[in-house]
């Protein structure tokens, strides 16, 4: 069965960013960045936010991908693989072969997208977690959790409704990033 997942990469006080917005702290080492392909590859449909789809979006042709380590050219593969959906009122003339744009997140939506999708469906983005949440569409959180300790940046979980979770799975890297899945249901 298909199933809504969120998915983030948090630091170990719970931001998805810094507060100056900066992601560089994102850097997975390669036996991390290998098991987030496998988390990618789980999953034929993405759905983003505008402000993450244009993080993203640098992986539709990323320069010089031909010399980065092997690693980084299977995930270039993987994410330009999947149907990726936008939430946005404002972008347009994307490729509808590997686009959608819906002018807001709604759970007919998701469902319709749930039916047709071949693989599980990743939601990133904290907004779009939160309405998930709030609209009851997630099956599963998928945690990267990254050793560093920010102090402030863009919480990972605002505004969400208090939600009892099941640990489905954990796993640690030589790194010290650790995952973590889940269940919400």
């Amino acid at each position: 069965m298909t199933q809504v997942v969120a998915f983030a990469m948090v630091s170990l006080d719970g931001f998805v960013n810094d507060k100056n917005g900066d992601i560089d702290w994102h850097m997975p080492d390669d036996e991390t960045h290998a098991f987030a392909n496998e988390l990618q590859s789980r999953s034929s449909d993405q759905i983003y936010d505008e402000a993450n789809y244009h993080i993203m979006k640098w992986w539709e042709d990323p320069p010089g991908l031909a010399s980065m380590p092997p690693v980084i050219q299977q995930y270039a593969a993987l994410w330009q693989q999947s149907h990726k959906t936008i939430i946005s009122t404002r972008l347009s003339g994307l490729d509808p072969a590997q686009y959608s744009v819906w002018p807001e997140f709604n759970p007919q939506a998701v469902a319709r997208l749930r039916e047709r999708a071949s693989r599980d469906i990743a939601i990133a983005g904290t907004a779009l977690m939160a309405q998930a949440l709030r609209l009851q569409l997630l099956d599963r959180i998928d945690l990267l959790t990254v050793p560093i300790l920010l102090g402030a940046g863009e919480p990972c979980f605002q505004d969400v409704p208090r939600t009892g979770l099941k640990l489905l799975e954990t796993r640690t890297f030589g790194s010290g990033w650790v995952y973590s899945a889940y269940g919400t249901r």
